[in-house]
């Protein structure tokens, strides 16, 4: 027996004529083609005989087609009934554009051939279905297709035709299309200010910081505009700015400082927030790079640090009432550890390095200044072993045998670093073998009331009259300048006035004569007190009470101002609150300078040595030519000098 397959297409197609759809479906059960069943599918479909067409797709497995069958059945359970949309859509689905728009517009529906074209970017074909108000939305689908096939100026043109300028934008500052841009932002109107703020976002994005400022000042946007030039860190534009809009200094400022401390300029950095006008922060950078500087060993940085840490608190003791004697303390308390810190520096270089420029007087000096200024309390960093070894070294090199005994033997009771260990057990046998005395030379004279004063003495001030003594701050001897003050009555420009008053004029108005006139007699009187003598000023020196435990400052009146030379005065002219303070060169032949900037003293050619090599004064690294005083900065130009 042989077994022929047979198709049995003839009757099934002649069904199909006959609209039997499921009788033909029987029939191609029993055996057709592939192609068979496709026209079997497509004819039931188009005739919307949907069981027998989901049947033949199920068999063809045609997913897509299921999927329309399943549609077209949801929409008739809910009550859709329109024959020509559902064969629309059927052509639609076969490729049949014309035929399925055809019938749309039969059936009254020209918004779905509208939508058919231009999902297929046929938008010539779609033109020809437009509705009252569909032109712009089809303006705005072909621009959307023109932007998705980079026909970027295409969409540009057709967004800013239908009035959508945000895309336009949008699309010119994706495609960093500056200039266009900035076209754009000229021909909008001020009223238009979020497109404006939008171009000028995408212009500063684009780092076109000129024409993002231009559209700011359209705008009347003075913060933006500084705010553009410090995020295109153009601070010279932006200090020029902010000094005709003081009101937005801190935008400035702030900015500026973190810039300055990310790139390790911190002392530029903590000024910049001072004049921001946010002191806290101020002092916790310049609080923090000097902590930073100790634990470095940096000492000459950390007490320059401390300097610039004082001057400020007296700027704010200056301008805020309310924390006057606060900031007054802390000023007193950062500028003793200015000096401390200044001096330790050539002690501590002296121990770690393998050579010194310092003489052996100047190292002397030095330890003892530093150990009458650390007696009540050892700042952080510094050690205490180091400033008692250098000065019992230079004791024992200059001769003082008793000092530097005493010193070995107090050293013997600290914890002693062991390279130095050998040297100190060495030293302090060989200071036992020496006679017990210091030579009077190297003993500290006061210059008010010539006592000696004891080598080994932990302070700053004479034991017999109480004056401070005054240093040179570079070999830190004892300078022959005595502090004095003036009488209640007297103002500090009344004594300026007074002390700068020329010889021939003193010499006129202070005769040692009192004339005398009356209606009986004319008389001339020989006026002569303790003020007439050659130097009024020596008087008063003496001029105290020995023994009493309170200082006794030196006051002087007009007549004792009027008789001294102005070349032996040096004024210390301190901003307000504090007051100007005065100080008398009792040995004019010893040429004394004064730095204008932190108001030290040096001998003359110490200093000029010292500005030669490094430009600038040692302890406030101010340069020669600030004579005004004040190393504070208040501009902008010299924020960035500096």
């Amino acid at each position: 027996m042989t077994t022929l397959e047979l198709p049995l297409s003839t009757p099934m197609y002649q069904y199909i004529e006959k609209k039997m759809f499921n009788e033909a479906h029987k029939v191609a059960c029993l055996g057709v083609t592939d192609g068979d069943w496709e026209d079997l599918a497509f004819t039931a479909l188009e005739n919307l005989e949907l069981e027998v067409a989901r049947l033949a797709f199920i068999r063809l497995q045609d997913y897509t087609y299921l999927e329309l069958i399943r549609d077209i059945q949801e929409r008739q359970q809910k009550g859709e009934n329109n024959r020509d949309v559902f064969i629309g859509d059927i052509y639609a689905y076969r490729g049949k554009f014309k035929e399925a728009a055809r019938l749309y517009q039969k059936a009254g529906q020209e918004h779905r051939a509208l939508t058919m074209y231009t999902d297929l970017r046929m938008f010539d074909l779609a033109q020809e279905y437009l509705g009252a108000g569909d032109n712009i939305s089809l303006v705005r689908q072909k621009a959307e297709w023109a932007r998705n096939i980079n026909e970027h100026k295409a969409a540009v043109e057709m967004f800013l035709s239908i009035g959508e300028t945000q895309a336009a934008i949008d699309i010119m500052g994706e495609q960093g299309w500056t200039e266009q841009l900035v076209d754009l932002g000229r021909r909008l109107d001020k009223t238009e200010r979020s497109s404006l703020i939008s171009i000028a976002e995408h212009l500063k994005r684009l780092n076109d910081s000129a024409g993002a400022a231009e559209l700011y000042r359209r705008l009347g946007d003075s913060a933006a505009v500084l705010k553009l030039h410090v995020d295109a860190k153009e601070w010279m534009q932006a200090f020029t700015l902010v000094q005709s809009q003081p009101q937005h200094k801190a935008l400035v400022y702030v900015p500026y400082a973190l810039w300055l401390a990310e790139n390790d300029k911190f002392v530029q950095a903590q000024k910049a927030f001072h004049m921001a006008g946010r002191p806290d922060e101020a002092f916790r950078v310049l609080q923090q790079l000097t902590d930073n500087a100790v634990r470095e060993c940096r000492f000459q940085d950390a007490g320059y640090y401390y300097w610039i840490l004082s001057r400020q608190c007296l700027d704010i003791a200056k301008e805020d009432s309310t924390q006057q004697n606060n900031m007054l303390n802390r000023f007193y308390e950062n500028e003793h550890l200015a000096n401390v810190y200044y001096a330790y520096n050539a002690l501590h270089r002296y121990l770690e390095d393998p050579f010194t420029s310092y003489m052996p007087e100047a190292l002397f000096n030095i330890a003892r200044f530093v150990m009458a200024h650390t007696a009540q309390k050892l700042p952080s960093g510094i050690s205490l072993f180091s400033i008692l070894y250098t000065l019992a070294k230079q004791a024992r090199t200059l001769g003082a045998n008793k000092l530097a005994k005493q010193l070995f033997d107090k050293i013997q009771s600290l914890r002693v670093p062991q390279k130095f260990q050998e040297q100190v057990e060495i030293s302090t046998i060989a200071a036992r073998a020496r006679p017990y005395s210091d030579p009077e030379e190297l003993l500290p004279m006061c210059y008010r009331c010539s006592t000696y004063n004891p080598l080994a003495a932990n302070s700053n001030t004479c034991i017999n009259c109480g004056q401070k003594f005054v240093y040179s701050y570079v070999s830190f001897e004892i300078l022959p300048l005595v502090e004095f003050e003036l009488d209640e009555s007297i103002t500090d420009m009344e004594a300026i006035r007074l002390i700068e008053t020329p010889q021939n004029e003193k010499l006129q108005s202070d005769n040692g004569w009192k004339q005398e006139v009356s209606e009986t007699h004319e008389a001339l009187h020989l006026d002569l007190d303790a003020d007439d003598m050659e130097d009024p000023f020596t008087s008063r020196l003496i001029n105290f009470e020995s023994g009493t435990n309170k200082f006794q400052p030196v006051i002087v009146n007009r007549k004792t101002l009027l008789s001294m030379d102005s070349s032996t005065v040096l004024i210390c002219k301190w901003n307000s609150p504090l007051r100007y303070r005065y100080y008398r060169n009792l040995l004019p032949d010893v040429q004394i300078t004064m730095c204008y900037s932190c108001y030290k003293f040096f001998h003359v050619d110490d200093f000029e040595l010292q500005v030669l090599q490094k430009g600038y004064c040692p302890f406030c690294r101010a340069p020669p030519e600030n004579g005004t005083g004040n190393n504070n900065i208040d501009s902008a130009d010299e924020l960035l000098a500096f």
